[in-house]
């Protein structure tokens, strides 16, 4: 079990390790948004509930629900995916790809 949950380990990071540095700034800056976002929640409880004994995080809450919901983690997978330029050429894969497919001849994107 152990073994399992070490290989798991090593697997993700070999797979960070070798992103690009941009998609890799993108995930590292919405995994410290999140970890801010939930430290402000726990020390705004704590103050509350030390101060003004009354309790009332309604807002940030739901603040934190949309942060880490599925349409914001797909934004941000949107974001990274749309960053991965594997020839190196400056202009995104995907929007290379698109403009194959429909056909362009020249490229808009320079």
């Amino acid at each position: 079990m152990f073994e399992k949950i070490k290989n798991l380990i090593v697997s993700a990071r070999n797979k960070v390790a070798s992103m690009s540095p941009k998609i890799m700034a993108v995930i590292v800056g919405y995994f410290i948004a999140v970890v801010l976002l939930i430290l402000t929640y726990y020390a705004a409880w704590m103050y509350m509930w030390l101060w003004l004994d009354k309790i009332v995080m309604s807002d940030l809450l739901a603040l934190i629900r949309e942060v880490i919901g599925p349409a914001m983690v797909a934004f941000v997978t949107f974001i990274a995916t749309s960053l991965v330029d594997k020839d190196g050429d400056g202009i995104p894969d995907k929007f290379e790809q698109e403009a194959e497919n429909n056909g362009d001849k020249k490229n808009h994107f320079r």
